[in-house]
């Protein structure tokens, strides 16, 4: 990176610029990166999408070779019309997943049991009703303990399995 700079060009194009290294050096290459904002114009392939949080300023998503989505990072993370609720508990929950899949404002619930604690991920397409009904609906259910409840914050990650395989795969 330092050689592409010497004579400071307009566009650098980079291929996995900090992979396969470790937590200082990736630090030190994305820092680079920073610094060259407003001077040069990089343009770069990655499978870490932390690392593009940290520097981009746009972000291209492709899919098999398709150019699926291209935008500011700041739109593609406020663009979903949903937010995802984190949801851990104990007790039957298949009839509380029926219930509140129901829901006119659920679009997806995933599920994953493991050793007597169920994990769910709910995609409300509604905030206002999701945060008005979803935990008393919870809550209400006596065979239910809920250990953890958290809305998520969407990460690049999250988009970009939303934008390749669709809302509720996976």
């Amino acid at each position: 990176i330092a050689q592409a700079q010497v004579n400071s060009p307009e566009l650098l194009i980079l291929d996995e610029p900090a992979a396969s290294l470790d937590p200082m050096g990736r630090r030190d290459v994305l820092d680079v990166m920073r610094a060259l904002k407003g001077k040069t114009t990089i343009f770069y392939s990655t499978h870490i999408l932390d690392d593009v949080e940290r520097v981009s300023d746009t972000v291209g998503i492709l899919n098999r070779g398709e150019l699926v989505a291209l935008a500011p990072i700041r739109d593609l993370l406020t663009a979903s019309h949903s937010v995802i609720y984190d949801i851990v508990m104990h007790g039957e929950s298949e009839a509380l997943e029926s219930r509140v899949s129901s829901q006119p404002w659920v679009s997806c619930v995933r599920v994953v049991t493991d050793g007597g604690c169920t994990r769910w991920s709910l995609t409300a397409t509604d905030e206002i009703s999701a945060e008005r009904n979803l935990l008393r609906m919870i809550l209400g259910d006596d065979n239910i303990v809920v250990k953890e409840f958290t809305r998520r914050r969407d990460e690049l990650e999250d988009v970009f399995m939303r934008v390749v395989e669709g809302d509720c795969n996976g």
